[in-house]
């Protein structure tokens, strides 16, 4: 494999560094993360400042849950009621578990040249309309035809979506995973339905464009303002993902571009990928569930799905055979 360049590959923390944002929260608690902060955002990457924010938090979440255990253990004194102690340490611990989560759905992060430039798609959420966005890339050893391969057969009712297949499961998303190219789910085609989960929740979207060519991808969307069928389903009951908005719309494009070779590697591609989101009403309280709810599950299976693709490429990935 290719050694990692942040030129290519993105910026990313070093594990000295991620230590150093944890200890500052850990040691000076709240200020400790405003700290963090402050340092993260010089980077001028929304990631690495998010990043460097859930990093001061484990910290800080830690040294209450460590206090809250001394406290419970007699080590020393109690500072609030025992009852208390206990919420504190819930807390904490579920504090330390979506940081952790955020943490590790972020660590594949796009270029600032990459995120300055469009995908296909890009232009379905207009300028001037607000909305979330969250991207990523990864740097894959294998030429970008073979990646698209795989990527282009993702979806329920195909090869899944290389992610914690169990996890979604577990959520009753009947999905499972399949690790080998099926003829039958090439030929992507603009008009297909992706589904996330089956009907008649119908999670889903829609493929609007698909480019078989270098630079590879597909551009989809599921949006209530726009998809006829989301008051009247399609045949397959497919519609439009509408929750309590009165608009909620999603893209999620995909792009697999081959990229200068190395003495390493001699045909290398990069992987990339963003995801937009726009509603109404946009406003506190929906911007949180869609970033922490809906935002917390697709950064964690969006990572997966990165690693998984990469090593899959790269012909790392072992699965058994009931998988093939």
């Amino acid at each position: 494999m290719s050694a990692y360049d942040v030129n290519v590959d993105g910026y990313r923390y070093t594990r000295l560094q991620e230590a150093g944002f944890v200890l500052l929260g850990f040691v000076f608690g709240l200020v400790g993360v405003l700290v963090d902060w402050a340092i993260a955002r010089k980077r001028k990457m929304m990631e690495c400042s998010a990043e460097g924010i859930w990093l001061g938090i484990i910290g800080w979440a830690t040294a209450i849950a460590l206090g809250a255990i001394l406290g419970l253990c007699g080590v020393v004194s109690l500072m609030f009621t025992k009852g208390w102690t206990i919420f504190f340490l819930v807390v904490a611990i579920l504090f330390i578990c979506l940081a952790d989560m955020w943490v590790y759905g972020m660590k594949y992060k796009m270029t600032p040249q990459e995120k300055a430039t469009p995908i296909m798609g890009d232009d379905w959420i207009k300028p001037g309309e607000k909305h979330l966005r969250y991207d990523s890339a990864i740097t894959i050893d294998a030429p970008a035809g073979l990646v698209w391969q795989y990527v282009q057969q993702c979806g329920q009712s195909k090869a899944g979506w290389y992610s914690f297949d169990w996890l979604e499961q577990l959520f009753t998303f009947d999905i499972h995973n399949h690790y080998d190219i099926h003829p039958e789910w090439q030929g992507l085609q603009p008009g297909e339905f992706q589904w996330f989960h089956q009907a008649p929740l119908s999670i889903g979207e829609w493929v609007t464009q698909v480019s078989h060519s270098d630079p590879y991808g597909w551009a989809a969307h599921s949006d209530t303002a726009t998809d006829p069928t989301y008051a009247n389903p399609g045949p397959n009951q497919e519609k439009a993902l509408g929750l309590w908005f009165k608009r909620f719309c999603w893209t999620w494009n995909w792009e697999i571009r081959s990229i200068e070779p190395t003495a390493d590697a001699p045909d290398r591609c990069r992987l990339r990928w963003r995801c937009d989101c726009t509603f109404e009403r946009y406003h506190r309280t929906n911007k949180y569930f869609v970033v922490f709810i809906l935002g917390t599950a697709s950064i964690v299976m969006g990572r997966r799905f990165m690693d998984v693709m990469k090593a899959l490429a790269e012909g790392r990935f072992k699965y058994p055979d009931s998988k093939r």
